[in-house]
């Protein structure tokens, strides 16, 4: 399930004359987000495209965006959203950015910079925290991007539409990052904040 957001008080757009489209997908765990990336890029020449996803997602596969359901496209890890403009040369027409709420608020000048030049970009990230809290960065990008897609999933317990992300284990070191082993996507009903 998805919609496309009223970000900004203004309808998805088109991307201004010599400006690319900024895409992003956000939503809960589990809501499709990475699969819809994946989709896009299904018949882009990998010549033409760049995907990036942060070093610490050691998720799946260290060297690519892998999607709950096991499909895959090679990455580059990086540390920083400027790292991005180190690897855009000639030919460069779209560059992909996985689980995006890695990244600090440079992600946003990133991007805007990328679609500036004419490099079209899509992001996916989560848009709240497992506290419930919404993530400043997705709010961010949603305002600047054309099309802005709110991703939903069911919720694991009543099957009912889910905007959250349930943690299921203890929080040790503040370390985040987990598949389905440690989060499952709820509903505003059934979901509860871990303590902290």
């Amino acid at each position: 399930m998805s919609e496309t957001i009223n970000a900004g008080g203004r309808e998805a757009r088109s991307a201004e004359p010599g400006h690319a489209p900024i895409t992003v997908f956000c939503g809960c765990m589990f809501s499709g987000k990475t699969t819809e990336l994946l989709r896009r890029l299904e018949h882009r020449s990998p010549q033409s495209t760049l995907v990036f996803k942060h070093v610490i997602d050691d998720r799946y596969e260290l060297d690519a965006v892998v999607s709950h359901g096991g499909k895959s496209i090679p990455a580059t890890r990086i540390t920083a959203a400027t790292e991005i403009l180190d690897h855009v040369g000639n030919g460069i027409e779209l560059v992909a950015v996985d689980e995006g709420h890695f990244f600090d608020s440079t992600l946003v000048e990133v991007t805007q910079e990328l679609a500036g030049r004419g490099i079209a970009v899509i992001i996916t990230l989560l848009d709240r925290d497992t506290w419930g809290r919404p993530f400043p960065l997705a709010e961010r990008l949603c305002a600047v991007a054309e099309e802005p897609v709110v991703e939903y999933a069911d919720c694991a317990r009543c099957g009912a539409r889910a905007d959250r992300t349930q943690r299921l284990t203890p929080i040790v070191d503040l370390r985040m990052v987990g598949g389905p082993e440690h989060y499952e996507p709820r509903c505003q009903k059934c979901w509860t904040p871990p303590p902290g």
